[in-house]
C-alpha cells in the first residue's frame, strides 16, 4: 500500500459518505412530507356553498385625492396639452421627412442617420486601413439619393471618422 495515495483515497471515502447521508437525508424529508399530506387532508375547508364576506378595505389607491380635485384635472389638462405638442411635432416630422423611416442607413464601415434636432445628416465612417474616405461619402450619398429616394442635396452632413 502506497502511502502516497492514503490523503487521496480518505477524501474519495469522504466524499461517498457525505454522499450518502445527504441520499439518506432527503429519503428521510420525502417520507415525512408525504406523511404530513395525508394527515393534513383531514382539515376542513370552506365547501362553494358556504359564502365568506369580503374584506371592508378602505380605497388604498384613492384616499388622499379626489378624482376631480382642481390639482388633478390641472395635471390632465396640462399631460394632454403635452400629448398634443408631441403629436403635432411628430406629424409636422413625419410631413416634412417622409422618408425618415427608410434610416438608419448601415454597412460595415458606415452608419448614417438624421438628427431631427439639428436638421443635418450625421454619417459616421469606419475605415479600414486603405479605404478611401471620399469613396465611401460617395457611395453613401448615392445609396441615400438613389436606393432610399433622400432629396440628399437640401441637407448638410457632418461625417465622423472614427478609427
Amino acid at each position: 500500500m502506497d502511502t502516497n495515495n492514503l490523503p487521496d483515497m480518505f477524501k474519495g471515502k469522504r466524499l461517498m459518505i457525505i454522499g450518502g447521508g445527504l441520499v439518506v437525508l432527503l429519503i428521510v424529508l420525502i417520507v415525512f412530507s408525504a406523511g404530513s399530506r395525508t394527515k393534513s387532508s383531514n382539515q376542513t375547508f370552506p365547501q362553494p356553498t358556504q359564502s365568506v364576506p369580503p374584506a371592508q378595505e378602505p380605497d388604498m389607491f384613492n384616499n388622499n385625492q379626489d378624482a376631480n380635485s382642481p390639482e388633478v384635472q390641472q395635471a390632465i389638462a396640462e399631460q394632454m396639452q403635452a400629448d398634443q405638442e408631441y403629436n403635432s411635432w411628430q406629424q409636422s416630422n413625419s410631413d416634412a421627412y417622409s422618408w425618415i423611416r427608410k434610416l438608419p442607413l448601415t454597412a460595415d464601415n458606415y452608419f448614417v442617420y438624421f438628427d431631427l434636432t439639428k436638421k443635418v445628416f450625421i454619417g459616421r465612417l469606419y475605415p479600414k486601413s486603405g479605404d478611401d474616405l471620399e469613396k465611401i461619402k460617395s457611395d453613401v450619398l448615392n445609396k441615400l439619393k438613389t436606393e432610399k429616394e433622400i432629396p440628399v442635396e437640401n441637407f448638410t452632413f457632418q461625417w465622423q471618422v472614427n478609427p
